[in-house]
């Protein structure tokens, strides 16, 4: 069938990215994924939508798409076929996670954009949010370059540098690569308490789905919508009624939200 056709050769660009990267993943220099590999070159998100699972404003994650830090927006996008259509890749789900504890910290726009530009440079990456090595070279990055900011947030976390080591760690342990990547192939989403979702490129087409069955999350909200119950729901899907209510709780706080 085409579309299984299609689900294959998208596995393999991902596998054949995956050996890429392999090779050069103890190296000092990231050289760049390759174009086949879907987590860098297939649109799966609307800014909206992108916005909803990474707990941020709508115009923070567009304004990260357009200033540019380094060889880059903040935020990866790809040119999308229509207006409405999908721009982000799975890659810029990550970006935005990890600029979210990077806010934590409490960096101006400025100081965000200076420090993932020096991130990118000294990785000789554009894609240094979303590999492992921001654990350990871009926490001693964002060390030293705490003593050129003067924001107030920022100043407490220099003064007490494991601070910054503690902040970004609390988002890293979200990500997760598989041994032989360097950059990330699954994320699990912060902004779901009590259900394990993920977003990994090789399953539903890159939509939220829990970690466990694979069951999508918008399957799940679109048996709530149609008014079944959180046991039914549970029951139909195999999952279980507290994962039901944490999917449920998550998509109707973010209505009221907006």
């Amino acid at each position: 069938m085409a579309g299984e056709g299609t689900r294959r050769h998208s596995r393999g660009a991902f596998w054949a990215g995956a050996r890429l990267e392999a090779k050069v993943a103890s190296g000092l220099r990231e050289v760049p994924p390759v174009a086949g590999d879907i987590r860098f070159s297939v649109p799966l998100f609307t800014i909206e939508e992108a916005s909803r699972y990474v707990g941020r404003a709508r115009s923070t994650l567009r304004d990260w798409t357009l200033r540019e830090a380094g060889p880059a927006p903040l935020v990866h996008r790809l040119e999308p076929e229509s207006p409405r259509a999908a721009s982000l890749p799975f890659v810029a789900i990550v970006e935005a996670h990890m600029l979210s504890g990077f806010k934590e910290l409490g960096l101006s726009p400025g100081e965000l954009r200076k420090s993932v530009t020096r991130i990118r440079g000294e990785l000789g990456d554009e894609y240094a949010l979303a590999t492992r090595r921001v654990a350990t070279d871009g926490v001693s990055l964002l060390i030293d370059m705490a003593g050129s900011f003067e924001n107030p947030s920022w100043e407490r976390a220099r003064d007490g540098q494991q601070v910054i080591s503690e902040v970004i760690q609390r988002y890293l342990k979200f990500v997760h690569w598989d041994p032989q990547h360097a950059h990330a192939t699954r994320l699990r989403l912060k902004t779901y308490q009590g259900a394990d979702v993920i977003i990994d490129p090789r399953f539903a087409f890159g939509q939220p789905v829990l970690e466990r069955e694979k069951v999508r999350v918008g399957d799940i909200l679109d048996a709530f919508w149609a008014g079944e119950s959180y046991r039914t729901i549970a029951s139909e899907f195999g999952v279980k009624p507290g994962e039901v209510e944490a999917v449920i709780r998550a998509a109707t706080r973010r209505q009221r939200a907006a």
